[in-house]
């Protein structure tokens, strides 16, 4: 039989992490846990929307998804038979209907579910990069004050990162396109990629025109 619960953790940042829709100085994350009663063993997911940029934080949120684990502890659910993506997917769809999920519950359901048929151990899939083969990864660069997006795009380079993913949005736009200038300038084209992440910070009316 299958019980759930619920956790929330407030994450505190190093610094002010802006995005588009202002500074973070903490996240908070819901992290939902089910578990074979018979067995004990846990799988856990996390459900993080960040605040301003997913709708689906509403004021009602924490609760909802306390009604979701109350709706799984009173069915006395069976545990899903396969540690397979497609057979978690229609176990919640035959077991959770009744409960509408926004993106991130059902990412955290699909991830507890996940963790839990593949015996708790918080591996998902057993693939080359579980078993600890690396792949390539862009190095973010948070919003901030120029000389700080600066400083972090010299660490990144230096840690031998080849794509670079700026957070852009928050200053004048201008600016922003001075320091992909700067990075144009200083790096080979050849050796960096860039990639920018503006998080809808540009009205429909003029994105294309900032995009070009």
């Amino acid at each position: 039989m299958l019980t759930a619960g619920l956790q929330k953790k407030i994450f505190e940042f190093s610094f002010n992490a802006r995005t588009s829709r202002g500074a973070m100085k903490d996240k908070a994350s819901w992290f939902l846990k089910v578990e074979d009663s018979a067995s004990g063993v846990v799988g856990i997911g996390e459900c993080g929307p960040l605040p301003g940029l997913s709708p689906e934080l509403t004021p009602d949120f924490e609760e909802k998804l306390n009604l979701l684990v109350a709706d799984i502890n009173q069915q006395h659910l069976p545990l899903p038979t396969k540690p397979d993506l497609t057979e978690i997917s229609s176990w919640i769809q035959q077991h959770v209907r009744d409960q509408p999920l926004s993106s991130s519950v059902l990412f955290a359901l699909e991830t507890a579910l996940l963790d839990l048929a593949n015996g708790g151990e918080k591996r998902l899939f057993k693939n080359p990069f579980t078993a600890g083969t690396p792949i390539p990864i862009n190095g973010l660069i948070w919003m901030g004050g120029l000389d700080f997006m600066l400083q972090q795009i010299e660490i990144k380079i230096r840690d031998g990162f080849t794509c670079l993913k700026l957070k852009v949005g928050s200053h004048n736009f201008e600016k922003e396109c001075d320091v992909l200038q700067y990075i144009r300038r200083k790096y080979f084209r050849e050796n960096i990629t860039i990639r920018l992440d503006a998080n809808g910070a540009f009205k429909p009316e003029e994105a294309l025109d900032k995009l070009n």
